[in-house]
């Protein structure tokens, strides 16, 4: 997306940066991961088929991808410490989180999300929580979505603990034949099922929610938005920096 292709979003343990052509080489070398692969439900590249990915999903205006970067685990430096100018060359590379606008009817205030720490020694650090705590604020201010859905591999249950406990994802669905569970996280009031050009009913978003969900999704909204006005700086990135 080109909407983000010089945005810098700095948190308390995790900045996000675009996915620019500097990243494929160990973004390349991630993905060649059996695990990785399985959990993120992706087929291997080659780096050149690697770089044409990272090309078309820049210009692809329905692809919201960033970079995760923070200090090394070897690093004394706090992120907030580190100048603006010098996140580039001070973090180092530990995954991405990205959101996809697929809704059907094209309804721009829907996303499906994802987030994957790529790097072992990172995982269980609260730098997965961060990002998402960073993208999400981001996209409800900056591109006005209401609703998000993750879709995470049954055999992924620290992601799946990580959006239900900690952000009040809800399940919506569970697929046997891919093996994933989808859970889902909405602004908006439930309204009465659409029908479909068959006459099968469509649910909307928010449907499946109880009230006590409910409650809890505006609960995590004034956080998320309270820690993106208070704790989130946004600066551009030069790749000639």
């Amino acid at each position: 997306m080109r909407l983000n292709e010089n945005t810098v979003l700095i948190g308390e343990k995790v900045a996000l940066v675009p996915y620019k052509p500097e990243h494929v080489p160990k973004y390349h070398e991630w993905m060649k991961s059996p695990f990785l692969q399985e959990m993120t439900a992706s087929e291997p590249l080659n780096l050149e088929e690697e770089y044409e990915m990272q090309r078309t999903w820049h210009e692809d205006e329905d692809k919201l991808t960033f970079i995760i970067t923070t200090v090394p685990n070897n690093s004394d430096l706090l992120l907030k410490d580190i100048p603006e100018s010098e996140i580039k060359d001070k973090t180092v590379m530990i995954g991405d989180v990205n959101i996809f606008f697929n809704d059907p009817d094209n309804d721009r205030t829907f996303g499906e999300i994802e987030v994957m720490i790529a790097e072992p020694d990172y995982r269980r650090t609260g730098k997965g929580k961060d990002a998402l705590k960073i993208i999400m604020g981001y996209a409800m201010e900056a591109l006005g979505v209401k609703t998000f859905q993750a879709k995470i591999s049954l055999k992924n249950p620290p992601s799946i603990n990580l959006f239900k406990s900690k952000f009040c994802y809800y399940e919506v669905a569970v697929s046997t034949v891919f093996q994933e569970i989808s859970l889902e996280w909405t602004l908006l009031e439930p309204t009465p099922p659409k029908m479909d050009e068959y006459g099968n009913e469509i649910e909307s978003y928010g449907s499946k929610a109880t009230p006590e969900q409910r409650n809890d999704v505006q609960r995590v909204y004034k956080e998320l938005i309270d820690y993106w006005r208070s704790s989130v700086t946004t600066c551009k990135y030069d790749s000639d920096l």
